[in-house]
């Protein structure tokens, strides 16, 4: 099977890359892979502590994502100022932090709408 560019033309580097995330790749490609490196004198227990590394990695990062909040200090700050922010900027997601930040994105949203109804109630008050 014929790969663009070829695993024999790869880097180490590109080709240790490969061996990392064995996920995204299909398995002949991985095979290709490891014994390319085995070719150039990096051995199979090598290979597998990096691979085991970068999963060790990922799953640090993604921990780390998940227990992510917002501080009080943000929080107050999204009420009180997060619906003109967005009114200005136009964004209405704004207080998005990103791919694995579930936690932190659902507090954005909820004190994003906390902070329109409080604008709203505002506004109400002062409209009468």
């Amino acid at each position: 099977m014929k790969y663009d560019p070829p695993i024999e033309q790869r880097t180490t580097d590109q080709l240790i890359e490969i061996i990392e995330s064995p996920d995204e790749w299909k398995p002949d490609i991985v095979e290709l892979t490891r014994s390319e490196l085995l070719k150039r004198g990096i051995t199979l227990k090598t290979q597998d502590i990096r691979r085991r590394s970068k999963t060790s990695y990922r799953k640090r990062i993604n921990t780390i994502k998940s227990r992510a909040t917002y501080t009080t200090v943000e929080k107050i700050l999204i009420v009180f100022l997060g619906p003109l922010l967005a009114l200005l900027f136009m964004d209405l997601f704004l207080f998005q932090a990103g791919d694995g930040f579930k936690r932190k994105n659902r507090q954005g949203l909820f004190y994003f709408i906390l902070g329109i109804g409080f604008w709203g109630l505002i506004f109400y008050i002062f409209s009468r």
